[in-house]
């Protein structure tokens, strides 16, 4: 499995706070089946951390992965804030895409409150060839007061990214239904952990396994935690992945 929203790089942000919980957390996610994550500190346009703060985290961790013989891959990502500049930081480089790849972001809406600037924000970034995945909108305002907003960014071309945790309960009854919801109505492109360490919050997608298979269906797991997660960093993951 790829999980593609998990904060493992250490001392970012309120992620993994050393490199013993990250190492923890590589353990969990391997555990559990999961041989790639793409690490995504949150990333402010106003405070960062900056691209190359992130690959060198990245490759950091990813050293010493190897020196633990723990054989995951490790990508650079970033959890971007929404911002009204963030296609104008995107052109110039100065924020972190999905793998590094330049191709999608993992786009995070406010808990509280809904950006009028949303929807022209996700058309600039596809116009610059860029393709917005948003994060857990069914965390947020997004999903729970406007879905139809919702719906309209994925038939625009936005993907929708859940977090497992939502899906067993983690977060409360509400927010549970609204997750399951999104994937019986087929929103739902990715399942991501979003984890944050090692014992409350882990990189751990198997777990919800049983609940996205009866909402919708055999496949649908697979493509949420493999498929589609591994088209989108592809081609990068190939050229990076270590040689274990």
């Amino acid at each position: 499995m790829i999980d593609l929203h998990c904060h493992i790089l250490p001392g970012l942000d309120d992620g993994s706070p050393d490199l013993a919980t990250s190492l923890a957390m590589a353990r969990v996610a391997l555990d559990d089946g999961i041989e790639t994550i793409v690490a995504t500190p949150h990333c402010f346009v106003d405070a960062g951390p900056r691209p190359d703060q992130i690959r060198t985290a990245t490759q950091q961790l990813q050293a010493a992965l190897a020196d633990h013989n723990l054989p995951l891959t490790v990508l650079p990502g970033a959890e971007v804030r929404a911002h009204p500049q963030l296609a104008e930081m995107v052109s110039r480089s100065e924020v972190m895409t999905v793998a590094d790849g330049g191709d999608y972001l993992l786009l995070e809406p406010p808990f509280i409150g809904i950006p009028n600037y949303l929807e022209q924000l996700c058309f600039e970034l596809q116009i610059a060839g860029i393709t917005p995945i948003l994060a857990h909108p069914e965390r947020a305002e997004l999903a729970q007061h406007q879905p139809e907003l919702c719906e309209r960014l994925i038939e625009r071309g936005c993907l929708i990214q859940v977090n497992a945790p939502s899906l067993h309960g983690q977060y409360g009854r509400v927010i549970r239904r609204i997750a399951a919801d999104l994937i019986r109505r087929e929103l739902v492109h990715i399942v991501a952990s979003d984890a944050h360490n090692a014992t409350s919050h882990p990189p751990v997608l198997g777990k919800v396994r049983r609940a996205v298979v009866q909402a919708t269906g055999e496949d649908a797991f697979r493509e949420m935690t493999e498929l589609v997660p591994g088209e989108i960093i592809g081609a990068h993951q190939q050229e990076t992945a270590p040689g274990w």
